[in-house]
């Protein structure tokens, strides 16, 4: 039984409670984010939302046995103690303009060639 306590406090540790008030999340409307590994600080996941998805990430990692590379991500950071950082990179905008900045910043994080382009 004591072992089981113990787990139990350590998961409840672990849990995040951030969230963002009503008021901001009224005023947020749909927003782009980022995650970022706070270990070598690049993003491994944009993301659009309303509301508090931005810190609901974390929790899924914490209880969601799947492992998904971001989730894998998560667990890794959360083991080593650390944070991950999230930023809110756009905001105030309507769900299909959140879904073009998220498209925008996802093929721009992944375009394999950058270095090719700056030569131009």
């Amino acid at each position: 039984m004591r072992r089981l306590f113990v787990f139990l406090q350590s998961i409840e540790q672990q849990v995040m409670i951030e969230q963002f008030s009503q008021k901001t999340q009224e005023e947020l409307k749909y927003y782009v984010y980022i995650l970022i590994n706070p270990r070598d600080n690049k993003i491994f996941y944009v993301g659009k939302v309303y509301g508090n998805r931005v810190f609901f990430h974390i929790n899924e990692a914490i209880f969601n046995p799947i492992g998904t590379g971001k989730l894998e991500i998560i667990r890794a950071i959360k083991l080593e103690n650390l944070k991950v950082k999230h930023f809110i990179v756009r905001h105030g905008i309507e769900e299909n303009e959140a879904l073009i900045v998220e498209s925008v910043l996802i093929n721009f994080l992944t375009f394999k060639n950058f270095a090719e382009v700056a030569k131009i």
